[in-house]
């Protein structure tokens, strides 16, 4: 008998099929990779089986019991543990904290008043934190780590539970490469030694193929492919519908950088000089210095944690305690608040993603609206409308009136992206473009990024992607631990095996 047997399943949202029919069998001790293109179904079927949302039709068999629709408090007391896209923790308790309160809730001991949670088996939930690699900072608040980390908390939470089944939804979102590699390793012991079925989806091919024992691929909410990971790999059909054609970019392409932005010829848009920033007490920024020109695009690359968010937040105006100097198109901005920032057309896209759920595309698109800008010398800059965005993303094209709830995490990021140019900014900030969505829309984000060079917008690009950042970047820009370390040209870096193994891991 099957762990998990899958019969059927059906849901729709208004006149969208969302799942149209999807079987599945997954084995005690087994990895089971579902993937597909964005908005083929995925999270609408892990939040089926993960009880946030009821099937129209079809059924859900835990170890032959019948577990359909029943709420994630009902599932979690017979074995389904669960980890979200998103990883959320209590930011303000410690990494143990975190742990111990999930162990309260699987004890149910969560009513007893009289007894304090920093109490309840401590050195059961060090053991927890011990296999997912983080009993070293088992007293570090969770807001101070790193994303990728937040992850392995967040896997240590789920197995408080002690789960039969493992529902993963883009457990390794946010990692570096080799941190990805060792997380997936650690779940396929845990699957094994505990006989414990992991479900996962994941947008990163080398976690799919070198740890899945089986992949399945939605594609439209059906069910397109399922087998081996090297038979998947090598079908046409999932070769069109999800891996698309990768992207290209020749050592030899050059990135022409367009005159005539009103400044002298050598003077940046963007200029970064000694900037020093901190998260609380703790100091995450030591003298970053960098430029943007117009129509250049710049790569920060780095470890997971090195500061690459950090240092856009903190152009942004995002981060209360800042030190240096930044200069946009000859002003001073540290100290500008974010509004007065944006207002002066540098453009900020967040991680994660941040869009109004309850708006539609178009409101979303309306929420960004400011007045068309020049450069200094008087020439026009790049007006955008939601027309203009339309064609440049025709995904969103297609789907102006849909509540942005409604789509998938890559049509999100589209979203995200458009909603800033709405702004009409001159500079944009783009954090992590590529995390998470699938290799189809990669290429379409890079292509849109392609355009906004080509427009003259200059471009600060946060990015672990290396095959990404090499198809867009002239420059890279590597931190490690809050400082650059390595800056050169970006076809330099992607020749450049020993600097890549030694700064980026990969």
């Amino acid at each position: 008998m099957s762990l998990l047997e899958v019969q059927g399943l059906h849901k729709s949202f208004g006149g969208v099929q969302a799942v149209q029919g999807v079987s599945l069998r997954l084995a005690a001790g087994e990895l089971l990779a579902l993937i597909g293109p964005n908005g083929a179904g995925k999270s609408t079927t892990f939040n089926m089986l993960g009880g946030q949302l009821a099937p129209d039709a079809g059924r859900v068999l835990l170890g032959g019991q019948d577990i359909t629709g029943l709420p994630p408090r009902r599932l979690a007391r017979l074995g389904v543990g669960r980890t979200f896209q998103v990883a959320e923790t209590f930011a303000s308790f410690t990494v143990l904290e975190n742990v111990q309160l999930a162990l309260l809730a699987h004890d149910r001991a969560t009513a007893r008043w009289w007894r304090r949670a920093s109490g309840h088996r401590p050195q059961d939930a060090l053991a927890l934190l011990a296999q997912v690699g983080m009993e070293g900072q088992a007293a570090q608040p969770c807001s101070a780590l790193a994303y990728g980390d937040v992850k392995r908390v967040e896997l240590a939470l789920a197995l408080a539970g002690n789960p039969r089944l493992l529902l993963m939804d883009e457990p390794t979102a946010g990692m570096a490469p080799a941190e990805r590699g060792a997380l997936m390793q650690l779940v396929q012991r845990l699957a094994r030694t505990r006989r414990m079925g992991v479900l996962f989806t994941e947008h990163s091919m080398d976690v799919v193929f070198g740890h899945a024992d089986r992949v399945a691929v939605l594609v439209r909410g059906q069910l397109l492919a399922e087998g081996a990971p090297q038979a998947i790999r090598h079908d046409a059909r999932v070769q069109a519908a999800y891996l698309g054609t990768g992207l290209e970019c020749s050592e030899n392409e050059s990135h022409p950088r367009l005159p005539g932005n009103g400044l002298a010829p050598e003077t940046p848009l963007l200029t970064v000089e000694d900037l020093n920033a901190w998260h609380g007490a703790a100091h995450i920024l030591h003298g970053v210095s960098l430029h943007v020109a117009r129509g250049e695009v710049v790569a920060l690359m780095g470890r997971n944690g090195a500061g690459k968010s950090t240092t856009l937040k903190a152009i942004a105006g995002l981060l209360a305690r800042t030190q240096g100097r930044i200069g946009f198109m000859g002003q001073p901005l540290r100290g500008c608040a974010p509004h007065q920032i944006a207002r002066l057309g540098l453009g900020y896209v967040p991680e994660e993603r941040r869009i109004f759920t309850g708006l539609t595309v178009l409101e979303n698109l309306e929420t960004g609206r400011q007045p068309p800008r020049a450069w200094p010398d008087g020439t026009p800059a790049p007006r955008w409308t939601p027309e203009r965005l339309f064609q440049l993303f025709p995904n969103l094209g297609a789907m102006p009136q849909r509540l942005s709830a409604r789509m998938s995490g890559g049509e999100q990021q589209m979203l995200t992206v458009a909603r800033t140019l709405m702004g009409q900014p001159l500079v944009v900030l783009l954090d992590e473009p590529s995390e998470g969505v699938a290799p189809v829309i990669v290429e379409q984000m890079a292509q849109a990024i392609r355009a906004l060079k080509a427009q003259g917008v200059g471009i600060l690009l946060c990015e672990q992607n290396l095959p990404f950042a090499q198809a867009v970047a002239d420059r890279a820009c590597v931190l490690e631990k809050g400082r650059i370390v390595h800056s050169a040209p970006m076809a330099e870096l992607a020749r450049d095996a020993a600097a890549r193994a030694q700064y980026l891991g990969v």
